[in-house]
């Protein structure tokens, strides 16, 4: 995935070649929406995402992709905290963290991504985490 490879990068650049202009992140109950590219920066100054001997961020076989119409079957065995609208598409990643059990998590335990169609092509608009940083 684009997003993991940038932010190993950490290259707030390249992630927002996968954003789209108005991507945001949300955090929790309670946390305003924020610009994506700005709470990442900012995650780039506190954390190391380029530190050696770690694990890959997440698993192939742990990467669900969901249709609007398909989270609707789905709301009584799964909860979601995004919902995408009709043409977006729900994309959560559980994550693994890095190989080293002392300091800080670098990344919430799941990721959600509401990905939809721009001008160009398919971007990330909206992402939850339930992460703050250390």
């Amino acid at each position: 995935m684009a997003f993991f490879d940038a932010v190993r990068r950490e290259s707030v650049r390249d992630l927002s070649a996968v954003l789209s202009d108005d991507a945001t992140i949300s955090s929790g109950v309670g946390s305003a929406a924020e610009s994506v590219p700005k709470v990442w920066a900012a995650r780039f100054k506190r954390l190391d995402y380029g530190f050696s001997g770690a694990k890959a961020p997440y698993r192939n076989d742990e990467l669900g992709f969901f249709a609007a119409d398909e989270l609707l079957q789905l709301r009584a065995f799964r909860r979601f905290e995004l919902t995408p609208e009709p043409g977006e598409l729900l994309a959560v990643v559980t994550t693994r963290d890095r190989l080293e059990v002392d300091g800080p998590r670098h990344f919430g335990h799941k990721i959600e991504f509401v990905l939809g169609d721009t001008p160009d092509g398919l971007r990330i608009r909206r992402i939850f985490e339930d992460f703050r940083l250390p």
